[in-house]
């Protein structure tokens, strides 16, 4: 049951003037009945993952309940692993030790982590979601204990507040000056984003390790913000949120999830930035020169509103952007971005350089995706976009060659592209490597250690009837009663089997049929044909009541294809199946886009996938593009 606030009762509850304007003055807020629950009864490791939002409560899957087995995906989360565990906790908390008075001996770090740089800090935060998602998934003790200490030392330097000048509550490696620059208008490199950081990485430590302590720090850190942006009047705030903020309602959004104080929620409203929500939510397309990564967490934020408030506006701002967004702004491997930015609608080939589809926007669009997934299961597209950009960008971002799976910036996308770290920020690094393992620490590296520990989080949701088979990623899943695994090769082979390992249920199985097969797939079931013409944007359905030893075969046919840009149709992409392909070279072939015989074109080998054409009137190999390490390559050619 729920109530419905008057507009003085939501003004009151936000704490300032205006909050209802954001929103739409015409539009009440169904507001969810539910009692605020002291820390010591807050259920949120009994209720679900909270960033999973409402939907996501009963659709996914747990981490503990899907392991990966061998292939890309396994082998990048433990070289990622590697790294979370080998980072210095001294170095890494160096910063905020000096902001509240305390000596150290640490090592500072460099790039955006140095001692000068105005959002050190933020990198602790993604490191806490990262080690809290490793342990939910393998049980890495290393992973559990690291977290621990952090959140320990959090606290500590959390109580000190006070006594370093700060208000209670607050939290950053960073003086709360900082915040009196922001509300003056004066310039300051996103104070607020390094808040969401910590933010989320206490509420996933909670969450996802049990770990009291983050929620306490997490409570008082976000009683800090619904304080600190209470104070503003509705105009003052919505300057204030010119300036990046990231996800940070979506953060306050599962706090009151967590903890159902309402408190949370309206502090969540104050960051409505109207100047990009309200044409979002009349279906315009303002993007055009907009920093997507800057913008991707305000929608996915409006997503976890509108669960927690029932408000179509936000509802409507989601769908509106990822119609947007996806129709007219993706290039061919899913990212968004060129130089950061979006760009006119339906640019592709007038925007291709080296600084393309930024990885830290890959990885909010896919949180995006997963959340609107779980409110429409049955529908793929939105698994189609999730496939594309993880095989294609989001497994392609780590270096296979390093230890320590370092993170590039940008996936790029002009002809002679090459990963490495971010040179426009970074000009006189080397160019030859990702990153770094204490000279970079940009929002790319910090993003992609999350995206590296959470692979297994959308191979599979359930829904009362079963479950459904999303992506085509080797994996053991626990469901109902049953344990069953999935043995692939793909993509280099188009077949994936399922296989009842254990336990005994009855329940319908569905394995996603993608929109790029080329033709009616097939299956088999105890080696025997399943009749049924199973189409593209589908689902292989089988119920039974299923028993270990059980098997189902799925063969996905595959074919080779050219996609063109929508700006210049001459410009195309050559896929297989999701697959993009990247023509590579063993050194610089220049910056002029080669002319490709798209008839020369034809697959050399299996495993690994492998092709060979003509471009330029010379021989060039094809791979996956996610597989171009430490070479130059192409991909969107010139066609005759």
């Amino acid at each position: 049951m729920e109530r419905r606030l008057s507009r003085r009762q939501v003004l009151a509850a936000a704490g300032g003037v205006g909050v209802l304007a954001a929103i739409g003055a015409d539009e009440s807020i169904p507001w969810p009945q539910r009692e605020p629950a002291s820390l010591a009864g807050a259920t949120g490791r009994s209720s679900g993952y909270a960033p999973d939002g409402t939907a996501g409560a009963t659709a996914a899957l747990p981490l503990h309940d899907v392991e990966l087995l061998d292939s890309t995906f396994s082998q990048n989360m433990a070289r990622n692993t590697a790294y979370l565990v080998f980072l210095d906790r001294e170095r890494m908390l160096r910063p905020f030790r000096l902001n509240y008075g305390q000596p150290t001996d640490a090592l500072p770090c460099g790039g955006w982590e140095a001692p000068a740089s105005e959002i050190r800090g933020h990198t602790t935060g993604h490191w806490l979601s990262s080690l809290a998602l490793t342990y939910a998934n393998t049980g890495s003790t290393d992973a559990l204990t690291t977290g621990q200490y952090l959140v320990g030392q959090l606290a500590m330097f959390q109580a000190r507040a006070p006594a370093a000048g700060f208000n209670a509550g607050y939290l950053s490696a960073f003086p709360e000056s900082f915040f009196d620059r922001l509300e003056a208008g004066q310039n300051v490199w996103s104070p607020y984003y390094m808040i969401h950081k910590y933010l989320a990485g206490l509420i996933d430590q909670y969450q996802l390790t049990g770990n009291d302590t983050a929620l306490q720090v997490a409570t008082r850190l976000g009683d800090w913000v619904a304080w600190r942006s209470g104070r503003l009047p509705y105009e003052q705030m919505q300057m204030v949120l010119q300036t990046e903020f990231g996800g940070l309602p979506e953060a306050l959004a599962n706090l009151y999830t967590i903890t159902g104080a309402e408190r949370y929620l309206a502090a969540a409203q104050r960051f409505y930035h109207a100047a990009i929500l309200d044409p979002l939510a009349d279906g315009q397309d303002v993007l055009d020169g907009v920093h997507a990564n800057m913008t991707i967490p305000k929608i996915v934020s409006c997503v976890r509103m509108w669960e927690e408030t029932g408000s179509a506006k936000y509802r409507a701002i989601a769908e509106n952007f990822w119609n947007i967004v996806t129709g007219h702004h993706l290039y061919v491997i899913g990212g968004v971005s060129n130089y950061e930015h979006f760009h006119q609608p339906d640019v592709v080939a007038g925007q291709l350089s080296n600084l393309t589809c930024e990885n830290c926007a890959s990885y909010n669009m896919l949180k995006l995706a997963r959340l609107l997934h779980f409110h429409q299961l049955e529908r793929t597209e939105y698994l189609d976009y999730y496939e594309r950009t993880l095989f294609n960008q989001m497994a392609g971002e780590q270096d296979p060659a390093s230890p320590h799976g370092f993170n590039c910036y940008y996936t790029g996308l002009s002809a002679g592209a090459y990963k490495q770290q971010p040179l426009n920020y970074f000009p006189g690094a080397n160019p030859f490597i990702y990153s770094t393992d204490y000279g970079n620490f940009t929002c790319d590296n910090a993003t992609g250690m999350e995206t590296q520990a959470k692979f297994a989080d959308t191979i599979y949701a359930k829904d009362a009837d079963g479950l459904y088979v999303n992506l085509f990623i080797p994996s053991q899943v626990r469901a109902g009663g049953v344990t069953l695994r999935q043995t692939t090769g793909f993509p280099d082979l188009p077949i994936v089997t399922i296989a009842v390992v254990s336990g005994s249920r009855e329940m319908t199985l569905r394995i996603r049929v993608p929109g790029w097969v080329a033709g009616s797939p097939t299956a088999l079931l105890n080696g025997a044909l399943v009749a049924g013409e199973w189409k593209a944007g589908g689902w292989v359905k089988i119920r039974r009541r299923w028993r270990a030893g059980d098997t189902v075969e799925v063969t996905l046919p595959m074919a080779l294809s050219f996609e063109p840009t929508p700006d210049q149709t001459s410009v195309q992409a050559a896929t297989y199946g999701p697959v993009v392909l990247a023509g590579v070279y063993p050194k610089n072939p220049g910056a002029a886009m080669p002319v490709l015989d798209t008839a020369s074109v034809q697959r050399t080998g299996t495993e690994p996938m492998t092709f060979a054409g003509t471009a330029g009137r010379q021989a060039v190999s094809f791979i996956p593009v996610a597989r171009a390490a430490h070479q130059y390559y192409t991909v969107y050619w010139q066609t005759a």
